[in-house]
């Protein structure tokens, strides 16, 4: 098998038909050379620039972009929602995660939460920004391995998915993870403000972080099933996806 019909197995055969020809998704070669150049600039790039130049405050620009955080969240909370995400059915998607409820019992707009999650990719690329951020500030100390890791295998999975599994149900882990993103940036905003404001806020740190944690060990611990998967996908994907859900939830929610 030469390595074009290599190629065309795992990028075309294996993928999911409806996503196949997607800007971004279509071939991994574009997130490659993104992700590749984030890595660059904030591990060596960046701080090689400032090595010899004070740290930029850039305090209007952190609030403007906590601001775009938070109205790009609340959007996406809200389209969620449209798309048939209300109370009972986010306690049905919870029974889901723990159960293997099946796709039919989920009424879920199914086309119009592809489309979403595909835009949502791009507030993940968007949030390459933060790294960028801490750079310029001289903060490398916040560009931890972990934190890195967050961001890319953020970008990684919204392709995979978006790739190869397509399920609506996993959507819940996407509502969850924005409505988390608007409590977090009001925060920041809140506490980017003044330092009179980020005193008075302090005591809701702590809460802030147990519900990033909270979320983490709650989707850690969800399973998930493929056994109506469509075409071919049912078997390339099968023995993976309790993997692939541990490192999402890890990684997206953290």
């Amino acid at each position: 098998m030469g390595l074009g019909e290599i190629y065309n197995y795992l990028f075309v055969e294996l993928s999911v038909p409806y996503t196949r020809e997607w800007s971004l998704i279509a071939t991994p070669y574009p997130l490659m050379l993104i992700i590749f150049m984030y890595i660059y600039f904030v591990l060596y790039a960046g701080p090689r620039y400032m090595k010899n130049r004070p740290p930029y405050e850039l305090r209007t620009f952190i609030l403007i972009y906590d601001v775009i955080q938070i109205l790009a969240n609340l959007w996406f909370v809200k389209e969620h929602i449209s798309a048939g995400w209300s109370t009972e059915v986010v306690f049905d998607g919870i029974f889901y995660m723990s159960n293997c409820v099946t796709r039919s019992k989920l009424p879920l707009n199914m086309i119009k939460l592809f489309d979403m999650v595909w835009l949502l990719g791009f507030l993940k690329l968007f949030d390459f920004v933060e790294t960028c951020i801490f750079v310029l500030r001289k903060k490398q100390n916040q560009v931890s391995g972990l934190h890195v890791y967050h961001h890319v295998s953020n970008l990684t999975f919204f392709w995979y998915y978006l790739k190869y599994l397509l399920d609506e149900r996993a959507t819940f882990i996407s509502l969850f993870n924005c409505a988390v993103h608007v409590i977090m940036y009001i925060y920041y905003f809140i506490a980017g403000w003044s330092p009179d404001l980020q005193r008075l806020i302090s005591p809701v740190k702590p809460f802030i972080t147990k519900l990033q944690m909270a979320s983490t060990i709650y989707c850690d611990d969800s399973s998930y099933s493929t056994a109506d998967f469509e075409s071919q996908l049912r078997i390339a994907t099968r023995n993976s996806n309790y993997l692939y859900w541990k490192l999402t939830c890890i990684s997206v929610l953290i």
